[in-house]
């Protein structure tokens, strides 16, 4: 199912951190993760990129260089979710679901039936 880009605008932070919940990654390995775990939901490089810089500045990720020589390639930049990140998301997600329980309602769709 195609998503209307505005629909999910506001939620791509919030993709992103949840993958970053589990463990840190660089970008590439993000947005890889993102199209393994749904199919039908690509986020562009340029999108991931965005939203990595802007979580960054605002504390919810913390960037840092892996030295090691054993990627296969250059430097890679890895992110890790901050404490800050963790509490934004934790917020996000209950903002969703009440937000979900009054589409819910209003749509008559009962996830219990």
């Amino acid at each position: 199912m195609e998503f209307e880009k505005e629909l999910l605008k506001g939620y791509i932070d919030i993709i992103v951190l949840s993958v970053l919940k589990h463990k840190n990654m660089y970008g590439y390995e993000i947005g890889k993760t993102i199209k393994q775990a749904n199919k039908n939901f690509q986020i562009k490089e340029a999108t991931l990129y965005v939203s990595l810089k802007r979580m960054e500045k605002r504390n919810y990720l913390e960037g840092y260089w892996n030295d090691d020589e054993n990627t296969g390639g250059g430097r890679r930049r890895y992110y890790r979710i901050t404490q800050e990140g963790l509490n934004f998301f934790r917020e996000k997600v209950q903002e969703w679901m009440a937000l979900r329980e009054l589409l819910d309602h209003f749509l008559g769709v009962n996830i219990n039936e």
